[in-house]
């Protein structure tokens, strides 16, 4: 259970300091979709898992590196494990952010953690967690490439 996700800090582009760990965060801000509601009107949860993806990508390129770079090496990195815990809820239009920063990693996957929340009034949405693997174009599991590799490390995140 996750309730509270307080921003300590603002730094430089789109990037927080949280208060009570004092870990450096990447937010993606956006606005819900009527597409992403069910018919009750709030977000479907399966779409968490694509906020949790706008929040991975934005947090790659933020870091000045893409994920097409990752692919163009011949790389993909599929899930293999992930975990979405609901706190609240969120309706069309809405405007959410996503937090997300990588959380662990090891020689043939790693981890990223995220928070949903809604920016206003600082109310946890969802919060979770996606875990990585490296393969190639034959799906082959490989060690974790050198792009993702120095990502984790600008957030202090080694083996």
């Amino acid at each position: 259970m996750r309730r509270a996700f307080d921003i300590g800090k603002e730094l430089d582009g789109d990037f927080i300091v949280e208060t009570d760990t004092g870990l450096r965060w990447h937010r993606e801000r956006f606005r819900v979709l009527y597409a992403d509601t069910d018919k009750a009107g709030v977000v479907y949860h399966a779409n968490y898992l694509k906020y949790f993806e706008i929040g991975r990508a934005g947090l790659i390129r933020a870091s000045g590196r893409s994920y097409k770079e990752i692919e163009a090496l011949g790389l993909f990195h599929p899930i293999v494990d992930l975990r979405v815990q609901y706190e609240s809820y969120a309706d069309y239009d809405d405007e959410l952010a996503v937090y997300a920063r990588p959380s662990e990693i090891a020689p043939v996957k790693f981890g990223y953690s995220y928070v949903v929340r809604h920016d206003g009034d600082a109310r946890v949405v969802a919060h979770g967690y996606t875990v990585h693997c490296c393969i190639d174009t034959a799906h082959k599991v490989l060690p974790v490439d050198e792009v993702t590799q120095a990502i984790f490390k600008d957030f202090g995140v080694t083996r």
